[in-house]
């Protein structure tokens, strides 16, 4: 299986893999329900952003552990448990091009979560995932940040291992199947491990005015993925993210918010060696690639029902020496020239009018499309996402929702290529069905 194959199979086969940042001890602690922070869990809303961007704090004098019960206890768990169906094609084998498919239900996973603040302004997320046979416990996020530095919301410092800001969270989606095709996205034959929707280790400042309608965020980061380079910081990449928010008190779009954001990085790519093998923190001769892009969304209808629209557009580009192998198709030798792609995805989240006007069990109704589209090189992506969630459980205590989901998409000239033919591989698709409770407590 080539590796970028295997990127598309693993990209669409997440055997019900949980995401973290389901907090309903949040809403214990506060005394809220979990839906004045929520669109629907586990997507956020204005005051849920605001929230999370004081760190956990409400700002209300009730936020320091000593003034809270002793019975609150700031531990989450999430998992998801139910059925699921796969099938892939143009796989490559020794007899051709076959189709792989099977179903059942999985070995769920858990995470495990513990946040909160320690004393005002201090704050911090542990967040344990895996807990399957072949995939032990391991750190998914774990950060400790200072609020209000010089006594105001526009300067808080956090450092640990942490998601970056985002148009629309890799942790927090509606989707269980297939994550945001752009942020992972990377030219035929890179050497490149980073992936914007992977946690990454760094230090980050950010900043907000009081309802986080204007917001920023600047990373510096290792790189996920980072095979270690000499310096005193190993293969830095430098993060930034702005949004603003604007409240137009229209009945029809009475919320919209822009965003534009940038990232720059340096990859090594040579090492020193050792029989042959590269010893690590030993990377030199760093080559730079960057992405750059925007994003909008918009609440269509009443807030407290929304419809809800995010579009997001990425640019990004990776210098010559950073890919190796030939393009089957061109015959062009990757490593020498810059490649570049562009990706894009629009998401659609819908709470239902109708379960709120008749006191039923609420809904969340999602879509989303992907798109990636490559310089040089195979790998052009087109994907498609569509479910409804019905909330069994939401509240305070705990929360279940029975999830519903199918996932399609196609990767281009990437699956099994004739030895005699061109060189260029079919197309590779695949489809996923979900059905399963998804729940936290």
């Amino acid at each position: 299986m080539t590796e970028r194959l295997r990127a598309v199979v693993v990209l669409s086969i997440l055997a019900l893999a949980t995401k973290a940042e389901a907090f309903p001890a949040f809403a214990r602690k506060t005394g809220m329900s979990c839906t004045a922070c929520h669109v629907a869990w586990p997507i956020l809303n204005q005051q849920g952003q605001s929230f999370r961007d004081n760190g956990y704090q409400l700002g209300l004098e009730k936020d320091d552990p000593v003034t809270i019960s002793s019975a609150y206890v700031p531990f989450a768990v999430r998992s998801t448990a139910g059925y699921e169906y796969v099938r892939t094609t143009n796989q490559t084998s020794d007899g051709g091009p076959v189709v792989v498919s099977g179903g059942g239900v999985p070995a769920p996973g858990m995470d495990l979560l513990t946040g909160g603040v320690i004393a005002k302004d201090l704050s911090y997320l542990v967040v344990v995932a895996g807990f399957l046979a072949d995939e032990p416990a391991g750190i998914e996020s774990a950060w400790a940040r200072v609020s209000n530095l010089g006594g105001t919301g526009w300067l808080n410092v956090k450092a640990g291992k942490f998601e970056l800001d985002l148009p629309a969270s890799s942790h927090r989606p509606a989707t269980l199947t297939a994550g945001y095709a752009a942020y992972g996205a990377h030219p035929s034959g890179s050497g490149v491990g980073f992936d914007m929707g992977e946690n990454q280790v760094g230090v980050e400042i950010d900043g907000h005015n009081a309802r986080s309608t204007t917001r920023y965020a600047v990373s510096l980061v290792s790189a996920n993925g980072d095979p270690g380079s000499s310096g005193a910081w190993s293969s830095p990449l430098v993060y930034g993210h702005l949004q603003q928010a604007f409240e137009l008190g229209n009945p029809v779009l009475p919320w919209v918010r822009l965003g534009v954001l940038g990232a720059v990085g340096w990859w090594p790519t040579q090492f020193a060696q050792d029989g042959g093998t590269d010893i690590p923190s030993t990377g030199r001769a760093h080559k730079k690639y960057s992405r750059v892009g925007g994003e909008v969304t918009g609440i269509f209808g009443y807030p407290a029902t929304p419809f809800m629209v995010t579009a997001a557009y990425i640019y990004g580009r990776e210098d010559a020496g950073l890919a190796s192998g030939t393009d089957p198709a061109t015959g062009i030798d990757l490593a020498t020239q810059a490649n570049t792609f562009n990706g894009a995805f629009v998401e659609v989240d819908w709470v239902p009018v109708s379960a709120v006007a008749y006191n039923a069990t609420p809904y969340l109704v999602f879509a989303r499309y992907d798109t990636v589209r490559y310089k040089t090189g195979p790998g052009d992506v087109d994907g498609f996402t569509v479910g409804v969630r019905r909330y069994l459980a939401f509240g305070p205590r705990a929360s279940m929702a029975l999830h519903a989901e199918f996932h399609t998409d196609k990767t281009k000239g990437v699956g099994w290529a004739d030895p005699l033919g061109s060189g260029a591989g079919l197309d590779v698709a695949n489809q996923t069905v979900l059905v399963g409770l998804d729940f936290a407590f």
